[in-house]
Protein backbone atom coordinates (compact mmCIF):
# COMPACT_ATOMS: atom_id res chain seq x y z
CA UNK A 1 0.00 0.00 0.00
CA UNK A 2 2.93 2.35 0.83
CA UNK A 3 4.76 1.80 -2.29
CA UNK A 4 2.04 2.14 -4.71
CA UNK A 5 0.72 5.44 -3.16
CA UNK A 6 4.77 6.54 -3.16
CA UNK A 7 4.64 5.27 -6.78
CA UNK A 8 1.50 7.08 -7.22
CA UNK A 9 3.07 10.28 -5.79
CA UNK A 10 6.05 10.21 -8.16
CA UNK A 11 3.90 10.16 -11.43
CA UNK A 12 2.09 12.10 -9.94
CA UNK A 13 4.77 15.05 -9.29
CA UNK A 14 6.58 13.81 -12.48
CA UNK A 15 3.89 14.81 -14.53
CA UNK A 16 3.07 18.37 -12.45
CA UNK A 17 7.08 18.74 -13.43
CA UNK A 18 6.69 18.11 -17.21
CA UNK A 19 3.89 20.69 -17.48
CA UNK A 20 5.40 23.02 -15.53
CA UNK A 21 8.48 22.63 -17.65
CA UNK A 22 6.61 22.90 -20.79
CA UNK A 23 4.84 26.01 -19.80
CA UNK A 24 8.01 27.75 -18.85
CA UNK A 25 9.33 26.67 -22.59
CA UNK A 26 6.64 27.89 -24.56
CA UNK A 27 7.83 30.69 -27.32
CA UNK A 28 7.07 34.29 -26.85
CA UNK A 29 4.04 34.90 -28.91
CA UNK A 30 4.28 38.19 -31.56
CA UNK A 31 1.79 40.08 -32.57
CA UNK A 32 1.77 39.20 -36.20
CA UNK A 33 2.15 35.26 -37.08
CA UNK A 34 5.25 35.16 -39.11
CA UNK A 35 5.63 32.76 -42.97
CA UNK A 36 4.76 28.90 -42.51
CA UNK A 37 8.49 28.62 -43.77
CA UNK A 38 9.82 30.86 -41.02
CA UNK A 39 12.30 29.45 -38.43
CA UNK A 40 13.05 31.03 -35.09
CA UNK A 41 16.48 30.99 -34.02
CA UNK A 42 16.02 33.24 -30.95
CA UNK A 43 14.05 35.29 -28.53
CA UNK A 44 13.61 36.97 -25.14
CA UNK A 45 10.41 38.57 -23.51
CA UNK A 46 10.73 41.50 -20.49
CA UNK A 47 7.96 42.11 -18.57
CA UNK A 48 8.60 46.22 -19.33
CA UNK A 49 10.94 47.46 -21.28
CA UNK A 50 11.81 51.25 -22.65
CA UNK A 51 11.53 50.85 -26.77
CA UNK A 52 12.50 53.34 -29.34
CA UNK A 53 10.71 52.46 -31.67
CA UNK A 54 11.37 53.89 -35.36
CA UNK A 55 9.22 56.31 -37.20
CA UNK A 56 11.44 57.99 -39.47
CA UNK A 57 14.33 58.22 -41.85
CA UNK A 58 17.62 57.22 -39.98
CA UNK A 59 19.85 60.14 -41.60
CA UNK A 60 22.36 61.03 -38.54
CA UNK A 61 24.92 59.11 -37.05
CA UNK A 62 24.92 57.67 -33.42
CA UNK A 63 22.47 54.94 -33.99
CA UNK A 64 19.16 55.58 -32.26
CA UNK A 65 20.72 57.97 -29.68
CA UNK A 66 22.04 59.78 -32.41
CA UNK A 67 18.50 59.76 -34.21
CA UNK A 68 15.93 60.38 -31.89
CA UNK A 69 13.77 62.32 -33.57
CA UNK A 70 13.46 59.76 -35.88
CA UNK A 71 11.58 57.10 -32.83
CA UNK A 72 8.63 56.78 -30.89
CA UNK A 73 9.56 55.93 -27.56
CA UNK A 74 6.99 53.51 -25.90
CA UNK A 75 7.23 51.48 -22.70
CA UNK A 76 5.54 48.17 -21.52
CA UNK A 77 5.86 44.49 -22.32
CA UNK A 78 8.45 43.84 -24.96
CA UNK A 79 8.77 40.34 -26.96
CA UNK A 80 11.46 40.02 -29.64
CA UNK A 81 11.75 37.46 -32.11
CA UNK A 82 14.41 36.77 -34.70
CA UNK A 83 13.89 34.39 -37.16
CA UNK A 84 14.93 32.97 -40.62
CA UNK A 85 13.25 32.41 -43.65
CA UNK A 86 13.29 29.74 -46.50
CA UNK A 87 16.25 29.92 -48.71
CA UNK A 88 14.41 30.82 -51.96
CA UNK A 89 12.70 33.74 -49.82
CA UNK A 90 12.32 37.47 -51.52
CA UNK A 91 12.68 40.01 -49.30
CA UNK A 92 9.97 42.23 -50.92
CA UNK A 93 7.47 39.34 -50.96
CA UNK A 94 7.97 38.96 -47.24
CA UNK A 95 7.96 42.56 -46.39
CA UNK A 96 4.45 42.58 -48.40
CA UNK A 97 3.31 39.47 -46.68
CA UNK A 98 3.91 41.07 -43.01
CA UNK A 99 2.36 44.47 -43.85
CA UNK A 100 -0.94 42.19 -45.37
CA UNK A 101 -0.91 40.46 -42.10
CA UNK A 102 -0.47 43.48 -39.53
CA UNK A 103 -3.29 44.82 -41.37
CA UNK A 104 -5.62 41.60 -41.27
CA UNK A 105 -4.47 41.66 -37.42
CA UNK A 106 -5.95 45.61 -37.01
CA UNK A 107 -2.50 47.25 -37.23
CA UNK A 108 -2.24 51.01 -39.05
CA UNK A 109 1.10 51.11 -40.59
CA UNK A 110 2.71 54.14 -39.32
CA UNK A 111 5.87 54.18 -41.05
CA UNK A 112 7.48 51.79 -43.81
CA UNK A 113 10.96 51.87 -45.64
CA UNK A 114 13.15 50.06 -48.37
CA UNK A 115 16.81 50.55 -49.33
CA UNK A 116 18.43 54.01 -49.06
CA UNK A 117 14.60 55.06 -48.38
CA UNK A 118 15.29 53.74 -44.67
CA UNK A 119 18.04 56.39 -44.03
CA UNK A 120 22.38 56.12 -44.90
CA UNK A 121 22.68 55.22 -41.44
CA UNK A 122 19.55 53.10 -40.60
CA UNK A 123 21.27 49.51 -40.48
CA UNK A 124 23.49 50.55 -37.14
CA UNK A 125 20.63 51.93 -35.53
CA UNK A 126 17.74 49.07 -36.80
CA UNK A 127 15.80 46.78 -33.98
CA UNK A 128 17.96 43.55 -35.63
CA UNK A 129 21.52 45.07 -35.94
CA UNK A 130 21.03 46.44 -32.20
CA UNK A 131 20.23 42.58 -31.37
CA UNK A 132 22.24 40.51 -33.97
CA UNK A 133 24.77 42.79 -36.10
CA UNK A 134 26.19 39.81 -37.63
CA UNK A 135 22.93 38.42 -39.28
CA UNK A 136 21.32 41.71 -40.22
CA UNK A 137 24.78 43.66 -41.32
CA UNK A 138 24.44 44.28 -45.03
CA UNK A 139 24.12 46.59 -47.53
CA UNK A 140 20.85 49.47 -48.20
CA UNK A 141 19.73 47.77 -50.93
CA UNK A 142 18.88 44.30 -48.84
CA UNK A 143 16.84 46.20 -46.06
CA UNK A 144 13.21 46.17 -45.72
CA UNK A 145 11.43 48.20 -42.48
CA UNK A 146 8.01 48.84 -40.95
CA UNK A 147 6.35 49.85 -37.96
CA UNK A 148 3.03 49.71 -36.79
CA UNK A 149 0.25 50.48 -33.91
CA UNK A 150 -3.16 48.81 -33.22
CA UNK A 151 -5.40 50.86 -30.65
CA UNK A 152 -6.50 47.99 -28.17
CA UNK A 153 -8.53 48.50 -24.44
CA UNK A 154 -5.62 46.69 -22.44
CA UNK A 155 -3.37 49.37 -23.72
CA UNK A 156 -2.17 50.12 -27.40
CA UNK A 157 0.72 47.67 -29.36
CA UNK A 158 3.41 48.49 -31.34
CA UNK A 159 5.53 46.68 -33.57
CA UNK A 160 8.49 46.92 -35.85
CA UNK A 161 9.56 44.63 -38.36
CA UNK A 162 12.71 44.65 -40.05
CA UNK A 163 13.85 41.79 -43.02
CA UNK A 164 17.40 41.80 -44.42
CA UNK A 165 18.93 39.37 -46.67
CA UNK A 166 22.38 38.99 -45.49
CA UNK A 167 25.52 36.34 -46.19
CA UNK A 168 23.47 34.00 -43.28
CA UNK A 169 20.14 34.47 -45.79
CA UNK A 170 16.83 36.48 -44.88
CA UNK A 171 16.62 37.40 -41.29
CA UNK A 172 13.37 39.06 -39.63
CA UNK A 173 13.51 40.78 -36.31
CA UNK A 174 9.95 41.00 -34.95
CA UNK A 175 9.63 43.70 -32.02
CA UNK A 176 6.24 43.32 -29.95
CA UNK A 177 5.84 46.11 -27.49
CA UNK A 178 2.26 46.01 -25.77
CA UNK A 179 1.71 49.39 -23.83
CA UNK A 180 1.17 48.98 -19.85
CA UNK A 181 -0.23 51.85 -17.91
CA UNK A 182 1.66 54.04 -16.28
CA UNK A 183 1.68 54.64 -12.69
CA UNK A 184 -1.16 56.48 -11.11
CA UNK A 185 -0.35 60.21 -11.64
CA UNK A 186 2.02 60.07 -14.30
CA UNK A 187 0.79 61.08 -17.70
CA UNK A 188 2.96 60.17 -20.70
CA UNK A 189 3.02 63.25 -22.85
CA UNK A 190 4.94 62.88 -26.92
CA UNK A 191 6.87 65.74 -28.50
CA UNK A 192 4.04 66.74 -30.07
CA UNK A 193 1.87 67.02 -27.45
CA UNK A 194 4.59 69.01 -25.34
CA UNK A 195 4.80 70.94 -29.16
CA UNK A 196 0.86 71.93 -28.84
CA UNK A 197 0.92 73.43 -25.14
CA UNK A 198 4.18 75.12 -25.44
CA UNK A 199 2.38 76.86 -28.46
CA UNK A 200 -0.61 77.16 -26.87
CA UNK A 201 0.03 78.00 -23.35
CA UNK A 202 3.32 78.76 -23.31
CA UNK A 203 4.23 75.74 -20.94
CA UNK A 204 3.74 71.38 -20.59
CA UNK A 205 3.04 70.31 -16.95
CA UNK A 206 4.99 66.66 -16.80
CA UNK A 207 4.57 63.75 -14.49
CA UNK A 208 6.53 61.20 -16.07
CA UNK A 209 9.87 62.71 -14.45
CA UNK A 210 10.49 60.30 -11.70
CA UNK A 211 12.33 61.16 -8.31
CA UNK A 212 12.45 59.13 -4.51
CA UNK A 213 11.38 60.92 -1.86
CA UNK A 214 14.04 63.58 -1.08
CA UNK A 215 15.71 62.63 -3.94
CA UNK A 216 17.83 64.55 -6.85
CA UNK A 217 18.64 61.45 -9.07
CA UNK A 218 16.57 60.92 -12.12
CA UNK A 219 14.79 57.40 -11.55
CA UNK A 220 15.17 55.56 -14.95
CA UNK A 221 11.37 55.54 -15.35
CA UNK A 222 11.98 58.82 -16.65
CA UNK A 223 13.46 57.86 -19.84
CA UNK A 224 10.21 58.02 -22.21
CA UNK A 225 9.19 61.71 -20.98
CA UNK A 226 13.55 62.65 -21.22
CA UNK A 227 13.83 60.88 -24.82
CA UNK A 228 10.34 63.34 -25.78
CA UNK A 229 11.95 66.00 -24.67
CA UNK A 230 14.89 65.86 -26.86
CA UNK A 231 13.04 64.99 -29.35
CA UNK A 232 11.34 68.33 -29.12
CA UNK A 233 14.60 69.94 -29.33
CA UNK A 234 15.51 68.19 -31.80
CA UNK A 235 12.10 69.11 -34.01
CA UNK A 236 13.04 72.61 -32.75
CA UNK A 237 16.12 73.78 -33.02
CA UNK A 238 15.88 77.03 -32.44
CA UNK A 239 13.77 76.17 -28.94
CA UNK A 240 14.46 77.38 -25.36
CA UNK A 241 13.04 76.01 -22.38
CA UNK A 242 13.03 77.02 -18.32
CA UNK A 243 12.98 73.70 -16.41
CA UNK A 244 10.83 74.08 -13.53
CA UNK A 245 10.91 71.53 -10.69
CA UNK A 246 7.55 72.04 -8.82
CA UNK A 247 7.25 69.84 -5.30
CA UNK A 248 4.29 69.43 -2.53
CA UNK A 249 4.12 71.15 0.98
CA UNK A 250 5.81 68.54 2.36
CA UNK A 251 8.95 70.21 4.76
CA UNK A 252 10.09 73.65 5.13
CA UNK A 253 10.16 76.21 2.32
CA UNK A 254 13.52 76.87 1.56
CA UNK A 255 14.13 73.42 1.57
CA UNK A 256 11.60 72.82 -0.86
CA UNK A 257 13.29 75.66 -2.89
CA UNK A 258 16.30 73.83 -2.89
CA UNK A 259 15.20 70.22 -3.37
CA UNK A 260 12.88 71.42 -6.66
CA UNK A 261 15.75 73.62 -7.94
CA UNK A 262 18.47 70.74 -7.93
CA UNK A 263 16.31 68.00 -9.29
CA UNK A 264 15.79 70.54 -12.27
CA UNK A 265 19.48 70.98 -12.67
CA UNK A 266 19.32 67.22 -12.71
CA UNK A 267 16.74 66.98 -15.27
CA UNK A 268 19.01 69.39 -17.28
CA UNK A 269 21.99 67.66 -16.59
CA UNK A 270 20.61 64.19 -17.93
CA UNK A 271 18.98 65.78 -20.66
CA UNK A 272 22.78 66.92 -21.84
CA UNK A 273 24.40 64.54 -20.74
CA UNK A 274 22.35 61.37 -21.81
CA UNK A 275 20.78 62.82 -24.84
CA UNK A 276 22.84 65.40 -26.35
CA UNK A 277 20.67 68.38 -25.82
CA UNK A 278 22.70 72.13 -25.43
CA UNK A 279 22.78 72.76 -22.04
CA UNK A 280 22.73 76.76 -23.04
CA UNK A 281 18.97 75.98 -24.24
CA UNK A 282 17.95 75.05 -20.94
CA UNK A 283 17.31 76.58 -17.49
CA UNK A 284 16.78 75.07 -14.92
CA UNK A 285 14.86 76.98 -12.26
CA UNK A 286 12.87 75.92 -8.63
CA UNK A 287 9.79 77.24 -6.88
CA UNK A 288 8.95 74.80 -4.74
CA UNK A 289 5.65 74.70 -3.80
CA UNK A 290 5.28 78.19 -4.71
CA UNK A 291 3.12 77.50 -7.67
CA UNK A 292 0.43 74.45 -6.76
CA UNK A 293 -2.05 73.53 -9.17
CA UNK A 294 -4.03 71.78 -6.33
CA UNK A 295 -4.72 72.43 -2.77
CA UNK A 296 -1.71 70.47 -0.91
CA UNK A 297 -4.36 68.99 1.70
CA UNK A 298 -4.90 65.89 -0.06
CA UNK A 299 -2.67 63.30 -1.74
CA UNK A 300 -3.81 63.77 -4.75
CA UNK A 301 -3.62 67.57 -4.52
CA UNK A 302 -0.10 66.85 -4.03
CA UNK A 303 0.65 64.47 -6.34
CA UNK A 304 -0.71 67.19 -8.55
CA UNK A 305 1.77 69.32 -7.54
CA UNK A 306 4.88 67.20 -7.43
CA UNK A 307 5.87 67.89 -11.23
CA UNK A 308 8.33 69.51 -13.55
CA UNK A 309 7.37 72.05 -16.41
CA UNK A 310 8.65 73.63 -19.10
CA UNK A 311 8.45 77.04 -20.14
CA UNK A 312 9.09 78.83 -23.48
CA UNK A 313 12.11 80.64 -22.57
Amino acid sequence: MIISSLRSFSLLYLFAAMVATSALAQPPTPAVAAPATARMVASERQDFATYPLIVDRIAQRGGINGNISATRTVEGALTRITYELADNAQIDEAATEYAQRLGRAGFDIVYECEASDCGPTFVRASPGYRLDAERFRTSDDNQRYLAARKADSGGDIYVGVQIAAGRTGVAVQVDTLRVKPREIGAISVNAAQMANDLDTQGRVALYGIFFNTDSTEVKPESRPTLSEIAKLMAERPSLKLLVVGHTDSRGTFDYNIDLSQRRAEAVVGALATRYGVQRNRLKPWGVGYAVPRASNNSDVGKSQNRRVELVVW
